[in-house]
């Protein structure tokens, strides 16, 4: 019993080590990105939620959820300017990419 617990404790110690290099927390760039992709993530449920209620919800709503979708899209612009770090700069990109897709399927400009 002393032996398994012995060797169930080093591969906890071992596995902690590993955790602890492997896994980074987010810089504040990458904050950043992680706070425009959120914004995106809202304003797209927004819109997908306004286009599946039709008419019920009006053209105002529509039309706002358009309007915050490009709102996003400018901040991430003025974001992606002043990224220097790697991995920022490529969930920036990454993100940039959905959002042109989202506005491209959706006819928004």
């Amino acid at each position: 019993m002393g032996k398994a617990f012995l060797v169930i404790l080093l591969v906890a110690v071992a596995a902690f080590f590993v955790y602890k290099q492997t896994h980074r927390p987010l810089s504040d760039e990458e904050l950043a990105v992680k706070a425009v992709e959120e914004s995106f993530a809202m304003a797209e449920a927004k819109f997908m939620g306004n286009a599946a209620g039709g008419l019920a919800s009006g053209l105002d709503s529509a039309e706002q959820a358009a309007v915050d979708v490009q709102k996003v899209r400018r901040e991430l612009t003025r974001l992606r300017q002043t990224l220097t770090e790697e991995k920022a700069v490529a969930r920036a990109e990454a993100i940039a990419a959905k959002i042109d897709e989202f506005c491209r399927k959706n006819d928004i400009k």
